[in-house]
């Protein structure tokens, strides 16, 4: 390490071809692997609940983890990205949320109960705040503090360890469908996979 510069590394921009292979692995993964966690238990098929899964795998891994890359890449544009489409996640969610909602609501079922649902509220109702946070302070055209670099700090690992606990979440709510080890893999390994290009 030459003199001076330990703890100055920033690494590199996220190279275009790079960032677009990942954004279409995210985009694949989101459909096939909600629609997976959809169709759970095995030989149940489509119904009504499987929207609950497949919007928020679409909205958390599909929408917000290509979010978190597009600011990666830094710069005006890519940040209003960003924002738009970590916005475009959090309503994709709240589809998601209102699904189960209904689908408790119809079967005569209570809410929150479950670790998975009290986890995934939270999560959910702290991801709207960092966003709406997220807007107010620091965009780019009329946030009123856009420059602090604490609350940009805060709003990018407050925003990573939310995603981190809310990809978690989404796997447990779907051990809670099916022990399938095939299943179960397939869903979570590429989570696994892409977790530090991401997150870190």
């Amino acid at each position: 390490v030459a003199p001076g510069s330990m703890g100055k590394y920033k690494p590199g921009k996220l190279g275009q071809g790079t960032y677009i292979a990942l954004v279409l692995v995210f985009v694949a993964y989101a459909v096939g692997s909600g629609y997976m966690a959809g169709i759970q238990p095995p030989g149940q098929g489509w119904r009504f609940f499987s929207w609950h899964p497949f919007l928020m795998t679409c909205g958390m891994m599909g929408l917000l983890g290509p979010a978190i890359l597009t600011k990666k890449r830094m710069g005006y544009l890519n940040t209003k990205i960003h924002g738009m489409m970590a916005m475009t996640g959090m309503f994709t969610c709240i589809g998601g949320l209102y699904c189960i909602y209904t689908n408790k609501e119809n079967m005569g079922k209570s809410h929150l109960t479950t670790p998975h649902g009290i986890t995934g509220f939270i999560v959910m109702m702290s991801c709207l705040m960092i966003g709406i946070a997220g807007s107010v302070f620091l965009h780019p055209d009329f946030g009123i503090d856009k420059t602090n670099k604490t609350i940009r700090s805060a709003h990018t690992w407050g925003a990573r360890i939310l995603v981190t606990l809310a990809w978690v979440t989404a796997f447990m709510g779907l051990t809670a469908l099916t022990s399938e080890t095939t299943t179960l893999v397939l869903y979570g390994l590429p989570l696994v996979a892409l977790f530090p290009m991401t997150l870190l």
